[in-house]
């Protein structure tokens, strides 16, 4: 139902939005010019800005839909991939899931957490932003989400993964359906 969801408000939800604030922090943090996956590009706007930045970029979206708009706007394939179906090993300097990876089903974040590492080179950072809360289920339109606290993120990478730090941030902003909302995001190392 989410992906239906992307589907079928693909063109509307890829015409909103801005170049996350925060994205500039982690690609100072990567490999400069270094290979980078995207998890969740949605419509494209921070493909954009990571290749801009001189980055390599394989971009990938669970939408068919938004992942054609996202190619469009960034001249090159975005592949479309659900976050199970990952299997790189040692590929990626970075890994960046802005408001993705707050879709997967609590059952399957710890494994998805496992996928990423696995594909970090030693040294390699991922950035992942999420929803918080303490439940899970679909909101008013539909979509499913995993609202997790700070500390339940930290501790699902702690369990998933041998990273050699662990760093969260939390902060108040907006959503696509324009409410209010907390977020945190966390920022690993891989070792």
């Amino acid at each position: 139902m989410t992906i239906e969801f992307y589907d079928d408000n693909a063109e509307g939800y890829a015409a909103k939005g801005n170049v996350n604030p925060r994205l500039a922090s982690f690609l100072a943090r990567c490999e400069p010019g270094g290979r980078i996956l995207e998890l969740g590009t949605g419509g494209g706007l921070d493909a954009r800005a990571i290749l801009d930045a001189g980055f390599s970029l394989d971009a990938t979206d669970g939408s068919a839909e938004l992942a054609a708009i996202a190619s469009a706007r960034i001249g090159q394939p975005v592949r479309t991939m659900l976050f199970g179906e990952l299997d790189a090993v040692r590929r990626y300097d970075g890994v960046y899931a802005c408001a993705s990876l707050t879709h997967a089903p609590r059952g399957e974040l710890g494994s998805i957490v496992g996928r990423i590492h696995r594909a970090l080179v030693k040294g390699g950072i991922v950035w992942a932003s999420f929803k918080t809360g303490t439940e899970e289920g679909r909101d008013g339109l539909g979509r499913y989400y995993n609202y997790l606290s700070a500390d339940e993120l930290t501790e699902c990478w702690r369990a998933n993964g041998a990273w050699a730090r662990i760093e969260t941030e939390s902060w108040r902003g907006g959503a696509f359906d324009g409410r209010p909302t907390d977020w945190a995001a966390i920022t690993a190392i891989a070792g």
